[in-house]
């Protein structure tokens, strides 16, 4: 290819719950643009059983890629093949993946696949707490397991209801803890990279500018299809937990309907720990290509 034709790949990185197939389905509306859905935690068990555990640049390994890697040959083999694929992006057609698991391997990540870009789809705490425990994917995602140590190590002195007897309000707890920890680890490593944040709320009730940001990233020019996506999907909500099919209002304020008072004191509770952290400056703005 000449080299005005070369564009870089780029990720959709959100939390689970967070518009992301929405996303990825408006992005492939555009003909220039192939996605493929979350190749690495749907389609390996490795990194789901490994979310959260922070790789940093300094593990990247040429041979093995990482060390964690090292008795993996055949998803070593799926991984080059995948990085591969990714950079075969170009002008007409633009390659990139959706991913929910890679939050705390990104600086790893530049380092395996130097060009990727990255687009940040963050959505409001109490909206994705609502859908992940409606949806029943905490235990999936081994929340209990991974969640609570790693925000306890970036907030030591937070003090909360883990012993709390009722369960959903401990669900509930932990499920804002996974939201406020993945958003501090993103807040650490997105400047490596060339990248847009987007607000999911603003996808639905103001699209025409963080659509502006994302093909201004990918640099090439937005397409009606989109606008035809939006106008189709934004009618109703419809078709099950991952359907791309969301009515504006619901994805603003369905939380209200399925958190109780004590729900939402815990997630209160866990985003008052957060203030003053770095990550609420770095990724309060609604969309902004860095």
């Amino acid at each position: 290819m000449e080299s005005t034709d070369v564009r870089a790949p780029f990720l959709i990185m959100a939390h689970h719950r967070s518009g992301s197939n929405f996303l990825h389905d408006l992005l492939q509306a555009h003909p220039a643009i192939e996605c493929i859905n979350e190749p690495l935690s749907m389609h390996t068990r490795f990194f789901r059983h490994c979310d959260l555990v922070r790789w940093s640049d300094a593990e990247f390994d040429p041979r093995v890629l990482h060390v964690a890697l090292a008795k993996h040959p055949g998803l070593r083999a799926y991984l080059d093949e995948f990085k591969a694929y990714l950079l075969e992006s170009n002008r007409t057609r633009v390659v990139g993946f959706k991913e929910t698991a890679l939050f705390g391997k990104l600086a790893w990540l530049k380092e395996f696949i130097p060009t990727l870009k990255v687009i940040f789809l963050t959505r409001e705490p109490h909206a994705i707490v609502s859908s992940v425990l409606r949806c029943e994917l905490a235990d999936f995602w081994r929340y209990r397991d991974l969640v609570p140590r790693l925000f306890q190590e970036i907030w030591p002195n937070y003090s909360g209801r883990l012993d709390d007897p009722d369960p959903q309000v401990r669900a509930a707890e932990i499920a804002a803890m996974s939201v406020v920890t993945r958003y501090e680890l993103a807040r650490r490593s997105l400047h490596l990279f060339d990248h847009c944040v987007v607000s999911l709320d603003a996808l639905m009730h103001t699209p025409e500018a963080p659509l502006r940001s994302i093909t201004d990233l990918l640099q090439i020019d937005p397409h009606a299809d989109q606008s035809s996506f939006l106008a189709e999907r934004q009618i109703t909500s419809r078709g099950g937990a991952f359907s791309s099919f969301r009515a504006p209002a619901e994805v603003r304020g369905n939380w209200r309907r399925h958190l109780s008072d004590r729900q939402v004191e815990a997630i209160d509770g866990v985003l008052r720990a957060a203030q003053g952290a770095p990550a609420d400056a770095a990724l309060a703005t609604e969309s902004g290509v860095a």
